[in-house]
C-alpha cells in the first residue's frame, strides 16, 4: 500500500518539472546591450556627434510581436579646470523601451524609449528625462543571438544644469547599436 502512494505523490511533481523545464527552453527572455551614440544636444549641454553610452539590459522578445526591455547605465567623468579644483560628475540612467513588430518576424519594428537621467557632483546635481521614438532591426546570428540597429529620435526635456548654470533643453537624433542573446 505504501508503493502505491509513493507514485500517486511523485507523479503529479514530476509533470510539473517535466512541462516547466521544457517550456523554459522557448522562454523570450533577452540579454544584451546597446552602444548609444547621437547628433544633436548630448550630455551636459554638449552638441556634436559621440557616444553617449553604453547600455546593458535585460528583457524580453517575443519574436512577430514585439519586445520590452529595462537597461541601467552608470559613468563617471572627471574635469580639471584652469582653477585647479578637480570636479567629478557620476550619471546614472535608467532606461526603457518597447517595440511592435507590425509586419510579422524578422522584418523592422517601431519602438518608444523613455530615459530618466541623473547626474551628481560635487558643485551640483541634477537630473533630466528622454523621450524617443523611432524605428529598429533585428538580424539573426543564431537560434540565440542577432545584432539591433535602430534609429531614434529623442527629445530632452528642460532642465537646470548647475555646472554650466543653464536651463538645457533639446532634441537629438540618435544610433543604437547592440547585440542581443537569448540564453535559454
Amino acid at each position: 500500500m505504501k508503493k502505491n502512494a509513493f507514485l500517486p505523490t511523485i507523479l503529479p511533481i514530476f509533470c510539473v518539472f517535466a512541462l516547466s523545464s521544457g517550456y523554459a527552453q522557448g522562454l523570450p527572455v533577452v540579454l544584451g546591450a546597446v552602444l548609444e551614440t547621437g547628433s544633436g544636444l548630448l550630455e551636459m549641454d554638449n552638441y556634436g556627434n559621440g557616444i553617449v553610452r553604453i547600455t546593458p539590459f535585460a528583457g524580453v522578445w517575443i519574436n512577430g510581436i514585439g519586445f520590452a526591455r529595462v537597461g541601467i547605465s552608470t559613468s563617471n567623468k572627471k574635469e580639471i579646470p584652469q582653477n585647479g579644483y578637480s570636479d567629478e560628475t557620476k550619471r546614472l540612467d535608467f532606461s526603457t523601451q518597447i517595440g511592435f513588430s507590425a509586419i510579422g518576424p524578422e522584418r523592422p519594428y517601431i519602438a518608444a524609449s523613455y530615459v530618466r537621467n541623473k547626474a551628481y557632483s560635487s558643485s551640483s546635481d541634477f537630473a533630466w528625462n528622454e523621450w524617443g521614438l523611432g524605428i529598429g532591426h533585428r538580424f539573426m546570428l543564431s537560434p540565440y543571438a542577432a545584432i539591433v540597429v535602430e534609429a531614434e529620435h529623442r527629445w530632452i526635456t528642460e532642465h537646470y544644469d548647475g555646472n554650466s548654470g543653464l536651463d538645457i533643453s533639446g532634441r537629438r537624433l540618435q544610433m543604437n547599436f547592440g547585440l542581443v542573446a537569448q540564453p535559454f
